[in-house]
């Protein structure tokens, strides 16, 4: 190697052995997960970043420092450690709660779950694709009373052909997301420099030198005081004399009549949200909490009026519903991606003269053209879209759901998980559950159950298992490893071939995971709110209710899509022309969803926090105390990490730190 050469060395690559080891970790990775969710406690999959993959690159970080000491020359460089990281990120949300979990028992619940009060077997059975679904009575029995194990023949024959079709079936939805990452990649990194501050963790884990977090005494008092609020509490577990600190979300009690509809609210004081939230631009924290009351104040208005009281764990708003919180939601999101479209208006002209193989397209500098190699990207990207498309279209329409319905719903399906891409790399959101308002919201508004044949009701039910909500979407997990293997130097080409293997090897490691854990554990014997046991069975009593009691077009919800739409387009315009306008339109499209009852009070707490430090020490200041936010994040996730790993181990649930 030259002078030159170790002056400016190559940056780190992404290797095979790295991808190797990424796309092995998955299987094992996707267990612990459903594990946690369903059996033993914790949710990381309801996070932004999860707790457990951060744990997983820790460890890798640690055993790197060994092999630099022992067998240097077999130690990996940052590239690859960030790849292994992105790659269970990227599976652990598909594997997750409002995911797979939900998903793939529903496709046996109408068989385990009909009885003669029911009547599930004349009423809803009819309407399925039987060869779909997994009706065989042993198989359906050992799943869910467990005991049992899927490498039984008749248990693994049952569930063969439905696994394998349906983990195709996601793999092809969440493929059509990377090719829209891979689209609207350079225009969000390069041209709109957005900040995407979840990747500071990871960066900040995997940075080397001087400057390491790990040498910094801020990150460890704060690192100290998460972890050991959560020793504590774990101490409390194993022996309920030790006092219990609590930080954990307590529900909120309110008078007889409001009881209904704001007994839902909580109070809590997550040290990792706090710090999440410190690290937040300060007029998104602010908007997330301040239309969060906006919201609870309409709520007491309308009950006070008479209307239909809302639920948070509501399908669909009731006809006449008001305040319409999570179709003003949806609103919102549509907005978002109608911003971010128009934005990389010029960029997609760009993409589609390369597409289309234009004069003067390729090889250009700046938005008028771009690389052989991103054209090239380019092309599959919009080659699968296509046919991802027309796969999808036609698998839906076989099973009974208009043409034209079924596109506009792959269509409203990349849409929203555009706008979560956009709000996490823009800002950081720690949640983005959007619960109740998948695509299938707006034609269920505009439609209503009685003008649906019993055979489209079923595939809205199907449909349902992977709609429910939005926490973990791979989505923003690709878009950003894209945004660190920018960072770090690495071949892009390779991240994307990477985060491919990733989203389709998660998609079977899901199936396999969740059906080895149920024929194990019993789906019956899983914790009360569970995914896999009480979110599961929720759309087929929404598709006993339409078929018993249809009902028509929800005009009330439509308007609240439309009102979302319009208000957060007055936001946007308010921050365009006045820059101390502190409402940003994104906290308006986060704030109806029930997890901001959870995290609101954290979330205030970070950006009291900022806009103290702000106001009163100045922008280096906070910048100076940003390794104490990564601390509170830090000691979170590895010592509650830690006691979902003893969990494993004992078989006994332990301490977890986030949620119920």
């Amino acid at each position: 190697m030259s002078i030159r050469d170790k002056r400016h060395p190559a940056p780190p690559q992404i290797t095979f052995r790295s991808v190797l080891i990424g796309a092995l970790a998955i299987p094992l990775t996707s267990l612990w997960v459903a594990a946690m969710e369903n059996v033993y406690g914790g949710r990381p999959t309801y996070l932004s970043i999860f707790f457990h993959t951060i744990l997983i690159l820790i460890a890798l970080v640690a055993l790197n420092a060994l092999l630099r000491l022992i067998v240097p020359r077999y130690a990996f460089n940052r590239a690859e450690l960030l790849i292994v990281y992105i790659m269970t990120s990227i599976s652990s949300g598909i594997v997750g709660d409002q995911f797979m979990a939900v998903f793939l028992p529903g496709l046996a619940n109408p068989f385990w779950y009909a009885t003669a009060a029911n009547a599930w077997a004349t009423k809803l059975r009819p309407h399925l694709p039987m060869h779909l679904m997994v009706s065989d009575t042993h198989a359906v029995y050992d799943f869910y009373m467990g005991g049992s194990t899927l490498y039984d023949m008749s248990n693994l024959q049952a569930w063969l052909g439905p696994g394998l079709i349906w983990a195709a079936f996601i793999a092809v939805t969440q493929l059509m997301c990377l090719c829209v990452n891979i689209i609207l990649r350079r225009q969000w990194t390069d041209y709109e420099k957005l900040n995407f501050p979840l990747t500071e963790l990871p960066m900040q884990i995997t940075a080397r030198g001087p400057k390491s977090i790990w040498r910094n005494k801020l990150m460890w008092l704060g690192f100290g005081i998460a972890a050991g609020i959560d020793i504590i509490n774990e101490l409390h577990v194993l022996w309920p004399a030790v006092p219990i600190i609590a930080v954990k979300l307590q529900w909120m009690h309110f008078p007889q009549r409001w009881a209904a509809t704001l007994n839902h609210t909580a109070t809590s004081f997550y040290p990792f949200v706090i710090g999440i939230a410190f690290l937040l631009p300060a007029d998104l924290s602010f908007s997330c909490w301040f239309f969060f009351w906006i919201f609870i104040i309409e709520e007491m208005i309308c009950a006070a009026l008479g209307y239909p009281r809302y639920s948070p764990w509501a399908f669909r708003a009731t006809a006449g519903a008001l305040p319409a919180m999570v179709e003003q939601g949806v609103g919102g999101y549509l907005a978002v991606v109608g911003f971010a479209l128009w934005s990389a208006r010029g960029h997609l002209a760009a993409v589609w003269a390369a597409v289309s193989n234009k004069p003067g397209a390729v090889g250009g500098d700046g938005r008028s053209g771009v690389s052989e190699a991103e054209a090239k990207e380019y092309r599959l990207a919009f080659g699968g879209l296509a046919v991802g498309m027309v796969i999808l279209v036609w698998f839906t329409a076989s099973l009974g759901m208009p043409v034209v319905t079924a596109f506009f719903f792959f269509v409203l399906y990349l849409a929203i998980n555009t706008a979560i891409s956009k709000i996490r790399a823009e800002f950081g959101a720690p949640i983005h559950s959007f619960h109740y308002a998948g695509p299938d919201l707006i034609p269920l508004n505009i439609v209503g159950s009685n003008r649906m044949s019993g055979r489209e009701i079923g595939v809205w039910t199907l449909f349902f298992g992977f709609t429910r909500g939005f926490p973990g979407v791979p989505m923003p997990h690709q878009l950003e490893g894209m945004k660190m293997a920018e960072l770090v130097g690495a071949n892009p080409q390779r991240l994307t071939a990477a985060a491919a293997v990733a989203t389709v090897v998660g998609c079977f490691a899901a199936v396999w995971a969740l059906l080895h854990l149920g024929y194990r554990e019993g789906v019956e014997s899983m914790l009360a709110a569970s995914p896999m046991k009480a979110l599961s069975r929720e759309g087929w009593g929404r598709m006993d209710t339409w078929l018993t009691r249809p009902t028509g077009a929800n005009w009330v919800g439509l308007g609240g899509i439309i009102f979302g739409v319009g208000f957060s387009y007055f936001l946007m315009q308010m921050r365009f022309h006045f820059a101390w306008w502190p409402f940003h339109p994104i906290g308006y499209a986060l704030a109806p969803d029930w997890t901001m009852r959870v995290v609101w009070l954290p979330i205030l707490i970070g950006w009291a926090g900022k806009a103290l430090v702000m106001r009163y020490a100045g922008p280096k200041a906070y910048h100076a105390a940003v390794p104490f936010a990564l601390g509170l994040i830090l000691g979170e996730f590895v010592v509650g990490g830690f006691w979902t790993v003893l969990a494993l181990i004992t078989h006994q649930a332990q301490y977890s730190f986030w949620m119920f």
